[in-house]
């Protein structure tokens, strides 16, 4: 819980965080962890709450020591976090046995996974088809073998590189409140809810919230994907209705396993926003460099599907047939030079063949309520 009268810390990254803690450890202070609150558009799974009559002396404090601090909130009430249920692993035990025997204990509910859990099962030396095929199956047993479309567009504040003859969306880019109302439009007529906004420079939308919320209406789930932390971030979420926020790293092939097994345990441990990978996994197909990023990708996947249980886990265009395997459970649709429902086909052909359908909902105009589901046969 988040008292009343604590200032919260929201950082980029668990290495700033756990800098912040040790800092401020050092200098007298009682650093709380607690997750980041949905105020601050997830920027970082855990934050530090401190009393908020010493955050001013806090901040200079992490300054001096080199800590980035990406925002600090003061909460009117408190915030209480709901827990995951642990994973219903009793039904299907024989796919663990490939496991190591601790790991198996653990993933059995008998105990959490720990550090050491988790960088066993990220050593190269762990068959990467052992990990895939239990992360799959349970994935499958939370969904029921669907899995949720996104549609992941760029936000370009240069309408002349929009397309000529198409509308904006249709190159995958949206310059104006036109263009996006119009996705917004179709997406809802093709019964999808997740769309996945990318900022680049300066890092926040070229119109404002009015604009934006005549666009999207109240029925879409909206993420911000950015190059830089957002000028206004926490802005975006109270005025913007942005339901997570997440900047983009390049880190994911470059962290030890030590480094990957700290980000599961946060992502865990506290409330990851609509994408349960946070910023961890890169969601660009560009970001996928080569045939061992891939594989790292899917590793790591995998992993987090075991250690986070029931959120959605995205797979970029290139890898969604072997990342649902793996146990991702949302597609990203970059649209290129292909309308949404041409991608939306593509990418129900390509999990059909790994045995899964996409899920549509349905939701009536000016209802955020969703009333029915629609189950997509596969071919």
């Amino acid at each position: 819980m988040i008292g009343k009268n604590e200032a919260v810390f929201v950082f980029p990254s668990t290495h700033h965080m756990l800098r912040a803690e040790a800092v401020l450890k050092e200098k007298g202070f009682n650093p709380r962890l607690v997750p980041a609150p949905q105020l601050a558009g997830e920027l970082c799974t855990t934050a530090i709450a401190l009393p908020a009559n010493i955050a001013e002396e806090a901040v200079g404090l992490l300054k001096k020591g080199g800590v980035l601090v990406k925002t600090v909130l003061s909460l009117e009430e408190p915030a209480t976090v709901t827990r995951p249920s642990p994973p219903p692993w009793a039904a299907y035990h024989s796919l663990l046995d490939a496991l190591p025997s601790g790991v198996r204990e653990a993933l059995s509910g008998k105990r959490n996974l720990e550090r050491g859990d988790l960088v066993l099962l990220l050593e190269p030396g762990m068959a990467v088809e052992h990990l895939c095929r239990s992360a799959e199956a349970l994935a499958g047993s939370l969904t029921g073998r669907e899995a949720v479309p996104a549609v992941l567009l760029e936000v370009s504040s240069c309408p002349g590189s929009a397309a000529r003859d198409r509308s904006h969306h249709a190159l995958g880019r949206v310059t104006d409140p036109a263009s996006l109302s119009r996705l917004a439009s179709e997406m809802k007529a093709l019964g999808l809810v997740y769309l996945v906004l990318m900022l680049g420079e300066p890092g926040r939308f070229p119109w404002g919230p009015e604009e934006h919320a005549e666009a999207l209406g109240p029925d879409l789930v909206t993420v911000v994907y950015s190059r830089r932390l957002p000028e206004n971030a926490a802005g975006l979420v109270r005025e913007y209705g942005v339901r997570q926020v997440l900047l983009r790293r390049k880190e994911l092939f470059l962290m030890s396993l030590d480094e990957l097994a700290d980000e599961i345990l946060f992502l865990r441990d506290n409330r990851p926003g609509p994408l349960g990978s946070g910023n961890l996994l890169p969601l660009e197909s560009r970001s996928l460099g080569n045939e061992e990023d891939e594989k790292t990708f899917l590793r790591v996947l995998a992993v987090l599907r075991l250690a986070l249980s029931g959120t959605f886990l995205p797979v970029p265009e290139p890898l969604w047939e072997k990342g649902i395997l793996c146990g991702g459970n949302m597609v990203l649709l970059e649209l290129g030079d292909k309308t949404l429902s041409e991608a939306l086909e593509k990418a129900e052909k390509a999990i059909a063949r790994a045995g899964w359908s996409l899920r549509r909902t349905v939701t009536p105009p000016g209802s955020p309520a969703i009333t029915s589901v629609k189950r997509r046969s596969q071919e």
